[in-house]
Order: structure tokens, then sequence, then C-alpha cells
């Protein structure tokens, strides 16, 4: 059996030119990530592998760091990356394809991170409705085949050493693996998705025969931990 420890990334810089970077909270995360994760794993022979995204590769180090293994080699798998939010938004609202403009339309908003998410969420649901396939650089059914082809192969590295994988990626990936492993329609799909904290753990098993491609022979061990990340410190956050 196969356990993969799906870890979302950081916070990363939300509303900077330059989202793809890891806020100092997001760096703490990672590290109270790894403390939970050291603890757990001990000394067990570990796989981990990452997207090609900074924040992904950052929480990587800020992990491994804290589990003392800062030498642990990290494979990188593009396939594992998010989607790409500003096409998703630019294809549902075309009048705020310009970064700037979406800035000025969400500073008129009493709070701009909630009139986001409203926003974002009415975005992935077109993204995800199979009307407007066309009009994506990288669609929904294209995103989630790469993304499973990714896990598949993150799985039978596992298998090959020591059956313990973190794979270090986005809120998209999680949901669609989570999506694919308990089969659930793209609305239930997308409740899992606005639910999943920066620095949350799903973990996933796959048995060693099914390891070739997500689906039947993998099962959900648990979704979002959020250990050491919901106290009094304020290291919670979505976004």
């Amino acid at each position: 059996m196969v356990a993969l420890h799906l870890i979302r990334h950081g916070q990363a810089s939300f509303g900077a030119d330059d989202y793809d970077r890891l806020s100092a909270l997001g760096i703490a995360q990672g590290r109270v990530v790894g403390r939970q994760l050291g603890a757990r794993l001990g000394a067990a022979d570990i796989v981990a592998i990452s997207g090609s995204l900074n924040r992904h590769r950052d929480t990587a180090a800020a992990c491994l760091e804290a589990m003392g293994r800062g030498g642990t080699a990290l494979s990188i798998d593009p396939d594992l990356n998010e989607y790409d939010p500003a096409d998703v938004v630019a294809c549902h609202r075309p009048d705020l394809a310009d970064a700037a403009a979406l800035r000025a339309e969400l500073a008129t908003a009493p709070d701009p991170r909630r009139a986001y998410q409203a926003l974002f969420a009415e975005a992935v649901a077109r993204w995800m409705g199979g009307q407007h396939d066309g009009d994506y650089t990288e669609c929904w059914p294209v995103f989630r085949n790469r993304v499973l082809a990714g896990l598949a192969r993150a799985a039978q590295a596992g298998a090959q050493a020591g059956n313990t994988v973190l794979v270090f990626t986005s809120g998209g990936p999680i949901m669609a693996a989570v999506q694919a492993v308990l089969g659930l329609d793209d609305a239930g799909a997308r409740q899992v998705h606005w639910a999943l904290v920066n620095g949350g753990v799903t973990k996933l098993l796959a048995s060693s025969k099914a390891v070739g491609r997500v689906g039947t022979g993998w099962s959900l061990s648990s979704l979002n931990e959020q250990a050491g990340l919901d106290g009094p410190g304020g290291l919670l956050t979505y976004r």
C-alpha cells in the first residue's frame, strides 16, 4: 500500500504582482506541516515530489527542513501544477483579463477577498461546466487528466521506494484527486476545493496493484488535515 500525502502550498502573495511567492506566513505554514509530518513518519523512507511552481517548491523546502530531511531529493513534475486562475477568470469576465482591472474592481468591494472568492467560484464553475472548453488554454478535462497522470507516477515512485510519498501541490490538483477517488460530481469537487487550507494535508492510499491509475484501488484516508495550523497562532488561511 502506497501512502500519498498531498500537501497544499503555504499562503502565497494574493493581490501582489507575483502571486507565485510564499508570504512569511506561508513559509511558517510549511514548517508547521513539516514538524507534524516528521513526528508522524519518523525515520520512514520518503519520496518527495513537487509541482514546478515557486510556491510548491518553497513549501517543500520549508517542510522538509522542518522534518529534518533537508537533504531529501525533490523531484519536480509540472503535471502537479495548478490550473491558470487568471485564464479561468478572464474567460468568465473578459473585462477583468488585465490584472490592474481586476484589482480596481476588487478595491471597490467592502471585502475584496470575499468578492474575489465569489467571482472566482463563478469562473471555476464555468470552467468545469463543459460548455466552453474551447475558450480555455487548459480546459477542465485536460487539467484533470494531466494531474491524475502525475499522481499515478508519484504512486509508482512510492511503490519502488518506501511506499510513502509527499506531494507538494495546489488546491486544484487535490480537488481532482479527491473527486477521482470518491467519485464526486463536479459540484461536490468544488466544495472540496473551497474548503482546502494552505498547508492542509490530504492522504490517499493506493493498493500496490492500482498505483498506475488513480481511481479503483485508491481510498481517501484523510482530508484537509490542519493540525498545528488551526490553533491560536493565526496560521489558518485559505488563499
